[in-house]
């Protein structure tokens, strides 16, 4: 309810009100949202707070607009791994969705110093770049840099429609075992943007990482793209005597004395 005589701001508690709303079930993902003044004349509220609490879970990725239609309540987010050690596609899969990969770009470059560093090799490397999409909505962008002197002959009519890692372990040997990564916010681009369905700024969780085989050799560096409004992540952790172990999404990823 909608009390005007609390200390909390009218447009604060229209916010929680949306919220619980959506809580309970009451706003299904894709249901349009009730009309602005609709909202101010069943409180006896102006519209103000209303279009304030409205913008806020715009931003925050709980609504979107569509021009002259309405707002709308987006679809829940996906929780997903921060390293991914399998295959994107069945992940999804996995959690009931509807999902595949595209293969966007597959190109030999010369690697920046980074990246170079990070894979142990000055040569030449693979750049490859996907759009994952779900539900045919584009929600993540995934690039590759693989050391072509480790994967020669690498090509699109292996990639196309199946997971990576697979690919790799079936036709050369190399089988990920681990893998380091780093997450933070950004903003995309306008290329970026365009690609993942997005205002140019947009925020997106970037993951940089890189993966290691079994004998702990560099396999690919990645740089992952998730569109903020779509995917959440999980981190666990446990004590057990004097170690912390960390785990993400159920997978253990360190330890820590």
């Amino acid at each position: 309810m909608i009390n005007r005589e609390s200390p909390v701001p009218l447009h604060t508690q229209f916010r929680q009100y949306l919220v619980a709303l959506i809580e309970r079930g009451e706003l299904d993902p894709g249901a349009q949202v009730p009309r602005e003044r609709e909202l101010a004349e069943r409180h006896g509220v102006s519209l103000a707070p209303v279009r304030q609490a409205i913008l806020d879970l715009v931003k925050e990725g709980y609504f979107y607009r569509v021009r002259g239609k309405g707002t709308f309540v987006r679809e829940a987010k996906v929780e997903e791994k921060i390293s991914i050690l399998g295959s994107f596609t069945e992940s999804m899969r996995a959690k009931g969705l509807n999902a595949r990969v595209q293969v966007l770009r597959l190109e030999t470059t010369t690697p920046t110093p980074e990246i170079a560093r990070q894979l142990r090799s000055h040569g030449k490397v693979v750049r490859l770049q996907r759009r994952a999409m779900v539900d045919d909505q584009p929600v993540a962008l995934l690039e590759a840099f693989l050391p072509i002197s480790r994967f020669p002959g690498l090509d699109l009519a292996g990639l196309e429609g199946r997971s990576l890692y697979a690919h790799l372990a079936e036709q050369y040997g190399a089988r990920v075992a681990r893998a380091e990564s780093v997450i933070e916010v950004g903003r995309c681009d306008p290329e970026t943007a365009s690609l993942l369905g997005l205002a140019p700024g947009s925020p997106v969780l970037l993951v940089d990482g890189v993966t290691f085989d079994e004998n702990g050799d560099p396999v690919e560096y990645s740089n992952v793209l998730y569109r903020a409004d779509r995917f959440r992540f999980r981190l666990d952790s446990y004590r057990r005597s004097e170690q912390v172990i960390h785990l993400i999404d159920g997978g253990r990823v360190d330890e820590a004395r």
